[in-house]
């Protein structure tokens, strides 16, 4: 079972008339581009795969998203929970709460949304756009979700205030190097970024760095 959502990023809104907007077709559009681009990569995708794919029309696919810039950010985002896990929502611990929360939102637990992103990041090199549909949906993504955790610990007493305003303060490198090896730990490392290497991350990156918490 697939947990593709609608995506509510870039694409166009419904039409004032005719038929309602069918959800699930929505889904299986952004479930084609997930698999092509696994498959063949960014450089190969077109549209008319992805309505192939996805078995509708091409129309169909352009009524829904301008470009394939716009398609490819909205099944980007797709991988990423709008919301904290309910692991992370009970944790104890800022460990424990970064652990949960990194390991869904990098869909390490699922190979093929682990792929997806490696592979767009391996094209940021030569496609540009790429690199800011990283920026602006995948990094964005991961860095709201830490700092997510960093209020919780502080609501918790295990990290001050000060701190985690100095954390998320601009210019600032700790949680951007973390988000950094998340995207190209398989290609400059060669380890698939799996449950154990999120572990591994945390414990031995991004506790380190942000330090100040309570982690015992």
């Amino acid at each position: 079972m697939s947990r593709t959502t609608p995506p509510t990023g870039r694409q166009r809104p419904g039409g004032a008339f005719g038929p309602a907007r069918d959800v699930a077709r929505d889904s299986s559009i952004i479930e084609a581009v997930l698999d092509l681009i696994v498959e063949s990569g960014y450089a190969d995708l077109t549209m008319s795969a992805v309505a192939a794919r996805a078995k509708v029309a091409k129309a169909t696919v352009y009524r829904r998203w301008a470009s394939r810039d716009d398609l490819v950010a909205d099944a980007l985002e797709s991988l990423l929970l709008p919301s904290a896990p309910a692991e992370a929502a009970t944790a104890e611990t800022f460990r424990d709460d970064l652990i949960a929360t990194l390991t869904r939102s990098s869909a390490c637990l699922e190979p093929r949304g682990r792929r997806f992103s490696t592979v767009l990041a391996a094209a940021t090199a030569s496609h540009p756009q790429i690199a800011d549909t990283m920026r602006d949906r995948y990094v964005l993504g991961q860095r709201q979700g830490i700092a997510a955790c960093l209020h919780r610990a502080r609501e918790r007493g295990e990290i001050s205030a000060d701190r985690v305003d100095h954390l998320l303060s601009p210019g600032r490198l700790e949680i951007a190097a973390v988000i950094s090896l998340m995207v190209l730990q398989e290609p400059l490392l060669g380890a698939v970024l799996d449950a154990d290497g999120i572990v591994r991350m945390v414990d031995q990156v991004l506790l380190p760095l942000i330090g100040g918490a309570h982690t015992t």
